[in-house]
């Protein structure tokens, strides 16, 4: 049979993969949240107005835009911020343009998107599009993509994670409710697995160190996740013990 020094180093190791696996989840969840976010906050619908449109049907379009409830934001790019912003951007191709005369560069409306109407942002434009006859409608689609395939991969890693932590709170009760009930004290492996849970943050904490070069990565758990899953290595050393008293 297993010694009680065998059994402490198996609790340690245990409890320290645990805590490796849930800071896992943690960080990917976090670099999932950061990363919807960042792609969300650059993402824009553009609506290129025809030539020609006074200024009173723009405005009376804008405030058509603004009511839309699937548009978070609304700001009109007139042609001359539009040249202003492609001067920046490519000078030589502006230099180009203004060989040929006026402005070509038509107004335009930029919209950004609320993120609720992201899933149904393509059967949103098309409805948009009644609105005006638009010379063009653009957007990326790959980048909404991106976006949504974010989302969907950090709600289905907090839903893990949720349960998981549901489980280690049943773990954690089951143990208290038996030691009520006269089971063996367990506080030196319960000891045993908070400092294997530690030592299993501080792997992790090593290993994603690297990510903290890039800012749109790295996103390191909250101090009470941590401490979360110190309990919960806690409660599985508690409840080891006391599943060793029953057998």
């Amino acid at each position: 049979m297993m010694g009680a020094k065998g059994r402490t180093a198996w609790v340690f190791a245990f409890a320290a993969a645990a805590a490796l696996a849930g800071q896992t989840l943690l960080i990917v969840e976090g670099q999932c949240r950061r990363l919807e976010s960042a792609l969300r906050g650059d993402f824009r619908v553009v609506f290129f107005l025809r030539s020609g449109m006074d200024d009173a049907k723009r405005e009376v379009l804008e405030e058509k835009l603004r009511a839309e409830p699937e548009a978070a934001a609304v700001r009109y790019v007139s042609p001359d911020d539009a040249l202003a912003a492609l001067r920046r951007e490519d000078p030589d191709l502006v230099d180009s343009v203004a060989l040929v005369g006026d402005n070509p560069l038509p107004g335009a409306f930029e919209v950004a998107p609320a993120p609720q109407a992201l899933p149904r942002l393509a059967a949103w434009i098309d409805s948009a599009q009644s609105l005006s006859d638009w010379s063009d409608v653009r957007w990326k689609p790959a980048q909404l993509q991106a976006i949504l395939r974010a989302r969907l991969y950090g709600r289905w890693l907090r839903l893990t994670l949720s349960t998981l932590f549901c489980a280690a709170a049943a773990l954690a009760l089951w143990a208290l409710a038996a030691s009520l009930r006269g089971g063996a004290g367990g506080a030196r492996l319960a000891w045993t697995g908070a400092l294997g849970g530690a030592a299993g943050l501080a792997f992790s904490a090593l290993a994603a160190w690297p990510l903290h070069r890039d800012g749109l990565l790295w996103a390191w758990p909250s101090p009470w996740a941590q401490a979360a899953v110190v309990a919960a290595c806690a409660a599985l050393g508690w409840s080891l013990s006391l599943w060793r008293a029953e057998a």
